[in-house]
């Protein structure tokens, strides 16, 4: 997980892009705007956005005073926050908005600031812990919609965890429906039902997850390529800029000035 405290004192607009992590953004000062190919979102004080990974979109503001506060997290983890996770964790191409606490939003970004840099004795600790609560403060009051509630086949959650477990890995189709007790041509079918994407795809996605921690851990282009599970720092170069809008080494110096 990575996070960023937001204040902007001129009006901005990012270009069309997309993360392989999952975003939540909630709105302190002023109003933002977050468009996607078909929707437009106003989030006022307040307010707050959660965008599932490979989404496109752009974000922007026109108050001198826009403040907000976002998160970036690879998917919602099972054992902390389960809730969440049964509901998103194989969902591409959604978000969902509501509307918290303002002043607890607030207080939680300022202990992020003060708690979690990394150059702070427990740093990341203070991230993980911070990070759950204001994913909590977010989505508490958020109510399941009727497609949430569904079942998801026991074996396609099986395939997701052999996937995380397994991101370095040079695995294909056959892995992952082997995972899930499936034929490949089974699974392929339930994988994209499920989850609105291809296995290949959603396990490159994974991949840059990782691969974008690493980057922001200090690791050169090429060893992130490597840890990540990609076959050469050229494919992953190619990749990373067609799938995230920016070059590894671009992400790496200012991951959110794209």
């Amino acid at each position: 997980m990575w996070y960023e405290s937001i204040t902007y004192t001129a009006s901005y607009c990012t270009k069309m892009h997309r993360h392989s992590a999952w975003q939540l953004t909630a709105s302190l000062e002023g109003t933002f705007r977050f468009r996607m190919e078909n929707d437009e979102i106003l989030l006022p004080p307040g307010d707050w956005l959660l965008l599932s990974p490979e989404l496109l979109h752009d974000a922007g503001s026109d108050s001198p005073r826009s403040r907000a506060m976002q998160i970036f997290f690879r998917r919602f983890p099972h054992d902390l926050l389960p809730e969440p996770a049964r509901r998103f964790n194989l969902r591409r191409g959604i978000f969902r908005t509501g509307h918290g606490d303002r002043e607890e939003f607030r207080r939680i970004a300022e202990k992020f600031l003060e708690k979690a840099p990394d150059t702070a004795p427990l740093g990341r600790s203070w991230r993980g812990v911070l990070g759950l609560e204001f994913a909590m403060t977010a989505l508490e009051t958020l109510r399941e919609t009727p497609e949430e509630r569904r079942e998801i086949l026991p074996g396609i959650v099986r395939a997701l965890e052999f996937m995380e477990e397994h991101f370095a890995e040079p695995l294909g189709i056959a892995d992952f429906a082997d995972a899930a007790g499936l034929s490949e041509s089974r699974f392929a079918t339930v994988f994209k039902r499920e989850t609105g994407t291809t296995p290949m795809l959603f396990f490159n996605t994974v991949r840059l997850g990782h691969a974008q921690s690493f980057l922001l851990n200090g690791l050169s282009v090429d060893e992130a390529a490597k840890q990540a599970g990609f076959s050469s720092p050229q494919y992953f170069c190619r990749y990373f800029r067609k799938r995230i809008g920016v070059s590894p080494g671009i992400f790496r110096a200012n991951p959110f000035g794209h």
